[in-house]
């Protein structure tokens, strides 16, 4: 991993509940059994010692192993035992220290005499120097926790490896098949414009032959939607006034729009084809089929923290939960988006039925 994302992996594992939560489980059994093997007048600087060791594993033991500079989500064998060896000895070396500066040895205390024993009976005489422990207790602690950020960092940098490829994979999945529902609007939304030219070629042959000509540019601009992962909310405007022109052509004054569009909403990035299904299931299913026509109101505003994509129309009143292909394809591309979790919804107000997107955008 890069360094960028190793220190993103420390943060988000620092922040899972349930790690702080063992964190303090096991630091709190070393402090009960210190509470009541020690003296107490100790104990309460002795208790610190085993939480900022624990955090410690927790946070930096697995960098060393996720450190690779490159995209590998894992360091070899050999080259992440060299760095985590002195990685952690580095910073298990630095925790012991300055706990012992500030005055928290590492090495166990005699326990406290009870007054009623009699005194100590004298020890023998300690053996020579070369039969004693070759190193104190701190020395032993330290390498006791050199060789668990070892084996930990290695075994947690490993779980999150699987973790990061399972999820690559999930991501690459969901990609798939939100360009499958994606693409599948194109041919969708070019068989509406292709219906309305037939209707249009006996009516009026010379709306006919410029429809053709807006149908092209139509095609055009789908190109570019169906190969894009985000969009403008201006190019899709403009998509949209595409399709608009050409049903003008066939409806005449029966087809009224409206756009309250304010000047921020173009900048705004999201999906393709958001916006087209609701403006096309309100022609297809409140306009065309009334014969006075009607009106189609197209809004973008703010709700809060949130921005509403919002198309009411007249006509004939909304019947029940029409959902065709272009809105039943929207709500599976909305389930999709997990980036930014968006709502659908399709109700009817008064004469008016209304259709809207609602979505948290990027902080700004």
């Amino acid at each position: 991993m890069r360094q960028e994302i190793v220190i993103k992996s420390m943060l988000r594992r620092v922040s899972v509940p349930s790690n702080l939560l063992m964190v303090g489980l096991v630091g709190g059994m070393f402090c009960l059994f210190r509470l009541v093997s020690r003296n107490p007048a100790t104990a309460l600087s002795d208790c610190l010692l085993p939480f900022v060791l624990l955090f410690g594993h927790l946070a930096l033991s697995p960098l060393p192993w996720q450190w690779t500079g490159d995209d590998r989500d894992r360091a070899e064998l050999g080259r992440g035992f060299i760095q985590a060896a002195a990685f952690d000895l580095v910073w298990v070396g630095l925790v012991l220290f300055s706990l012992r500066l500030l005055g928290v040895p590492p090495g166990p205390r005699p326990p406290m005499p009870f007054p009623s024993m009699p005194p100590p009976m004298p020890f023998p005489s300690m053996p020579p120097a070369g039969h004693g422990p070759p190193f104190g207790f701190g020395v032993a602690l330290g390498l006791v926790n050199l060789a668990f950020g070892i084996a930990f960092g290695w075994v947690c940098a490993a779980k999150e490896a699987t973790e990061a490829s399972g999820q690559r994979t999930a991501d690459l999945l969901r990609q798939a098949q939100a360009r499958a529902l994606q693409n599948q609007l194109e041919p969708h939304v070019l068989y509406n414009a292709l219906n309305g030219l037939a209707e249009l070629v006996h009516e009026d042959p010379l709306a006919a032959e410029e429809m053709i000509a807006g149908l092209a540019d139509l095609y055009r601009m789908l190109t570019v939607h169906g190969d894009a992962a985000l969009i403008s909310l201006e190019q899709e405007r403009r998509l949209v006034e595409a399709y608009l022109a050409m049903e003008q052509m066939r409806l005449g004054e029966r087809l009224q729009v409206t756009w309250q569009w304010p000047a921020w909403a173009g900048a705004l990035r999201l999906p393709p084809f958001y916006l087209m299904p609701m403006v096309e299931n309100a022609i297809k299913h409140g306009i065309s089929p009334a014969e006075a026509g009607g009106q189609v109101v197209i809004a973008c505003a703010r709700i809060g923290a949130e921005v509403q994509l919002s198309v009411e129309n007249t006509g004939c009143p909304l019947q029940g939960e029409r959902r065709g292909v272009g809105l039943g394809n929207l709500e599976a591309r909305l389930a999709l988006w997990t980036e930014r979790p968006a709502s659908f919804a399709l109700s009817a107000r008064g004469s008016w039925t209304v259709a809207t997107v609602q979505w948290q955008p990027e902080a700004s």
